[in-house]
């Protein structure tokens, strides 16, 4: 790949990846550091990404390993010296478009924050497939090459937490 196709990756696919990030860090800081990491890093691996052989979903593994890097070494960091957050950790609620009226912007933001409470607290294994399958809009195949388990698991996973999901929300009273 050369310069240009680099452009064609950010200019066709980087709206799915920036919704991607979104998805699946907590805050809107995050979102965009991960966002640019993922294009630094596929700039480092322009050479391994082939136009034929989907390079979105390549782009969602390299920014999926990035994230779960960042955790692990968050995690290691709070193990050797816990530190407080003043910020309050939530996923930032989309823009709606303008043509939608106060009134429905209002009760899809509460139903947005709804579904991304109820999504925060599926394990990571549930969480990672409904944001990919959903949020990233990428088929079970593309998905099980991402996160490299079988396909027969990634359905598997996502019917868990499609259910997991549903008991959350009626638990909340949010299914009524």
């Amino acid at each position: 790949m050369n310069e240009k196709d680099m452009d064609f990756l950010v200019n066709e696919y980087g709206e799915s990846v920036y919704r991607y990030c979104k998805s699946i860090t907590y805050t809107l800081d995050d979102a965009e550091d991960l966002y640019q990491q993922t294009y630094l890093k596929a700039f480092e691996l322009q050479k391994k990404i082939k136009k034929e052989e989907n390079p979105k979903a390549y782009l969602m593994s390299i920014a999926t390993n990035l994230w779960k890097n960042h955790k692990s070494q968050y995690a290691r960091r709070q193990r050797i010296a816990p530190t407080i957050s003043t910020e309050e950790e939530g996923v930032q609620v989309e823009d709606i478009k303008a043509e939608h009226d106060l009134l429905n912007q209002v009760v899809q933001n509460e139903l947005n924050d709804q579904i991304r409470s109820c999504v925060a607290k599926l394990p990571d294994k549930q969480r990672q497939v409904i944001v990919l399958f959903y949020a990233a809009q990428l088929s079970i195949e593309e998905i099980a090459k991402i996160l490299r388990i079988p396909k027969g698991t990634v359905k598997s996973r996502l019917n868990k937490a499609r259910a997991m999901l549903k008991e959350e929300m009626e638990v909340q009273g949010y299914g009524e």
